[in-house]
């Protein structure tokens, strides 16, 4: 991330914005006192991800690497369709609930990820984000996932990729 990107998230941050969402929905603003919460990359992502903000996921991932085997134009421009449903079924944002992949054949088998559910329709995106050292190096669906909450509601799967998933 460049340096005026980070000013840029430091001053998003300031403006007491932030909020986390705990696994049972409810949400929490973090920087009450001033403090700023988004410190990594991967703080970004999430946050950005919760607010289904493409315009602020694409300034901050990585433009050399591929996301979902996509160039992050595209992918980018794929995930802000998906937002786009989102908001179009009644959500202001998505709530992050954890679990795990669960395909036999896949290579993902027992990665972590996470559900993206809305707050209103509680339709869903369910999503691989591999992190490495606190930056998040590719982010791709999962058709066989996992929560580890079990009484989590999810409706209908909204996808990024619209084509048939291979697992």
């Amino acid at each position: 991330m460049t340096p005026e990107q980070q000013d840029i998230m430091q001053q998003l941050a300031q403006m007491g914005d932030v909020v986390y969402v705990k696994e049972d929905g409810s949400r929490i603003i973090l920087n009450e006192e001033g403090k700023i919460p988004l410190k990594t990359n991967a703080d970004a992502v999430f946050y950005f991800l919760e607010r289904m903000d493409s315009n602020m996921l694409n300034l901050i991932l990585d433009k050399n690497l591929p996301y979902q085997d996509y160039e992050k134009k595209m992918f980018v421009k794929k995930l802000s369709y998906a937002f786009d449903e989102f908001f179009t079924r009644g959500n202001t944002h998505l709530n992050r609930f954890e679990g795990k992949c669960t395909s036999n054949i896949c290579t993902n088998v027992n990665c972590q990820g996470f559900s993206f559910v809305g707050n209103s329709s509680k339709d869903y995106m369910d999503l691989i984000l591999e992190i490495k050292n606190n930056k998040v190096t590719d982010i791709y669906e999962c058709s066989k996932f996992v929560n580890s909450e079990t009484d989590l509601i999810k409706n209908e799967k909204i996808c990024i990729d619209t084509l048939e998933e291979p697992f």
